[in-house]
């Protein structure tokens, strides 16, 4: 497996200018991150975004939670679920799909809810009261 060294030793650069460009890439000059890039490519190097989320304190994952009933010969939420996971994925995150009973099992960096009624604020809301006190 490709690592981070083996980038830089490819692109004659350290470690670190490998490690900006990844997450910085604001502060590299266009000509080091080509370096980088190209050898990236060729290396076929790929961040690890499980180490960079445990760094970032993130899950990389969002919830989706249906809180109606749903007809599984229905299209909507097929389609709905697949355009959420298309567009998460873009940005390197994953849909979860939870209910009401395990909406709060795991952690996650969102929630989608759906099929929200009038009665479901109150039990949003005092679950996300508790979450915040067991943090």
């Amino acid at each position: 497996m490709t690592t981070l060294v083996d980038v830089a030793k490819k692109a004659n650069v350290s470690k670190m200018t490998v490690s900006r460009v990844i997450n910085h890439p604001e502060k590299v000059t266009d000509e080091l991150k080509q370096l980088v890039y190209d050898a990236m490519r060729e290396l076929d190097y790929h961040p690890n975004m499980i180490a960079k989320a445990l760094v970032n304190k993130s899950t990389r994952i969002i919830k989706l939670c249906i809180l109606e009933d749903i007809d599984t010969t229905e299209p909507y939420y097929m389609n709905l679920m697949i355009g959420i996971a298309k567009t998460l994925d873009l940005h390197q995150y994953s849909l979860q799909l939870v209910t009401q009973r395990n909406f709060d099992i795991g952690n996650c960096d969102g929630y989608i809810i759906t099929g929200m009624r009038e009665e479901d604020v109150d039990w949003i809301k005092l679950d996300r009261l508790i979450s915040k006190q067991c943090d």
